[in-house]
């Protein structure tokens, strides 16, 4: 229960729905509900993470069916990257994004809806649904609405995006020389491998 606790206030955190009453909803909306998964950690911990059930979105409602992938570095990219790596004596860091379907949008036509999830009825009442603000695991849109936010991110930070590869970016830097990046937005998690070069 700590764990799911843990789980709720990082939903809070990230602004991740809104409670709404049921009753002021549209009649035709789909509701969508959630499931758990649950680990024990090494350390002797406890981590849950919620999931919606994806697999009950209707298209055209819930999703735009031409956005369920995001794109991931090909082996191409990662072979040249480790050469260079091994070439240049460059040093890589892998970052791993914690909850980073938190933070993906959706489209303009795309509202969820999901049931209060078991574990967290206390804190809402009986007559209230979720209208969720941003993706969440196990959504069919989560993997490329956060690929899109890291885009417009390394954007921000002024890399440039290979046109071979639609997950390499990177920039030359006045101190550093070439910085890469490698993205790949797995359906659980996002690793982005950094090469640097010094």
């Amino acid at each position: 229960m700590k764990a799911v606790d843990e789980e709720h206030q990082r939903m809070i955190k990230h602004r991740v729905w809104k409670a709404v009453e049921q009753d002021k909803m549209d009649a035709k909306a789909k509701i969508i509900d959630s499931t758990w998964a649950m680990k024990k950690k090494s350390n002797g911990t406890y981590r849950a993470r919620l999931n919606a059930r994806g697999f009950k979105q209707v298209e055209g409602q819930h999703f735009d069916g031409s956005s369920l992938a995001a794109p991931v570095t090909n082996d191409a990219s990662i072979i040249i990257a480790f050469t260079l790596m091994l070439m240049a004596g460059w040093t890589a860091y892998i970052v791993d994004v914690k909850g980073a379907f938190l933070h993906g949008d959706f489209g303009d036509t795309e509202q969820i809806d999901m049931k209060v999830p078991q574990g967290f009825d206390k804190y809402y009442a009986s007559n209230v649904v979720l209208l969720l603000l941003q993706t969440i695991y196990g959504l069919k849109q989560s993997a490329m609405a956060f690929w899109k936010k890291l885009l417009a991110a390394m954007r921000d930070m002024k890399y440039e995006r290979s046109m071979a590869d639609p997950c390499m970016y990177y920039k030359w830097h006045k101190d550093e020389g070439l910085i890469i990046w490698l993205s790949s937005v797995s359906y659980t998690h996002l690793t982005l491998p950094t090469i640097y070069s010094v």
